[in-house]
């Protein structure tokens, strides 16, 4: 389990990425943040149950992913180390998730309910800042998967995957990045057959 130390001391290196705060201050946010521990294959969050956490993986890696009306899932996207996590549709709209979150590796979530939130947005306005810019960098990461996955063919994904996600590769199963490009299990083994003869 990681301590209440080191979680104040990774939290403030985050925070400081996007906005000065005092260690005071850092120390105060901090105090609201827990950590979540999820092992290999459980569920941080299943489809029809709330997501009730905003926050940051310390260590590990998540995959979400939704399922169409004949079972068929479908990954949105990953969360590895330093990642923010949050399932916004469910934390923001208090409605349930229609996805799915599980650790592909043991990991650690340090995150905060969302009553703990608006009281740290209300109380420390440079966190309020640091919220809206977090924000704008999720919304872009969204608009760019939307984008690459419209404009860009099967191999022009992997490729673009491969040169942003290096260690992915290494780290999720095939048949779960092939998913997130939304192609088939054979068409990424195609693919990256014909790029190891090239």
């Amino acid at each position: 389990m990681i301590s209440d130390k080191e979680i104040s001391s990774w939290l403030t290196k985050q925070l400081r990425l996007y906005i000065p705060v005092s260690d005071q201050d850092a120390m105060n946010i901090a105090s609201s943040f827990n950590c979540r521990v999820v092992s290999k294959g459980e569920y941080l969050l299943k489809e029809g149950q709330y997501g009730d956490w905003w926050g940051f993986v310390y260590e590990g890696l998540l995959r979400s992913y939704s399922c169409d009306a004949k079972g068929n899932e479908y990954t949105n996207s990953f969360f590895r180390e330093g990642s923010f996590t949050c399932e916004l549709l469910s934390f923001q709209g208090g409605t349930v998730s229609q996805s799915n979150v599980v650790a592909l590796e043991h990991s650690s979530i340090i995150c905060v309910n969302k009553q703990a939130l608006d009281l740290l947005f209300r109380n420390f306005p440079d966190f309020e800042k640091f919220g809206r810019l977090l924000y704008e960098k999720v919304l872009v990461s969204y608009k760019q998967h939307m984008l690459f996955r419209v404009r860009l063919n099967a191999r022009e994904r992997y490729l673009y995957f491969l040169k942003n996600e290096p260690e992915l590769i290494k780290r999720v199963p095939l048949k779960y990045i092939a998913s997130y490009l939304n192609v088939t299990d054979s068409s990424l083994s195609r693919i990256r057959s014909k790029m190891r003869q090239d």
